[in-house]
């Protein structure tokens, strides 16, 4: 069994944001830091697509909903 750690990941999403926002790279770096996060979001709502249900899973649907009306979330 794999059990990868997410932490790296939710790190490597951070590097992505903060350079894609830093306002001493380029827009070219800018840019290509956008288009991987878009391919994480993509690869992450492709593994998301028919997850099964869990007992006592709370409904991360909902809960995505909420942080999007708090406007914390894009789409």
């Amino acid at each position: 069994m794999i059990i990868p750690h997410s932490e790296k990941a939710e790190h490597i999403i951070w590097e992505l944001a903060y350079e894609m926002n830093n306002p001493r790279n380029d827009g070219y770096t800018g840019s290509d830091m956008k288009k991987r996060l878009w391919d994480i979001k993509m690869a992450v709502d492709k593994a998301l697509k028919g997850a099964p249900e869990y007992h006592g899973d709370p409904n991360y649907e909902d809960l995505y909903l909420i942080e999007k009306l708090k406007d914390t979330v894009w789409n």
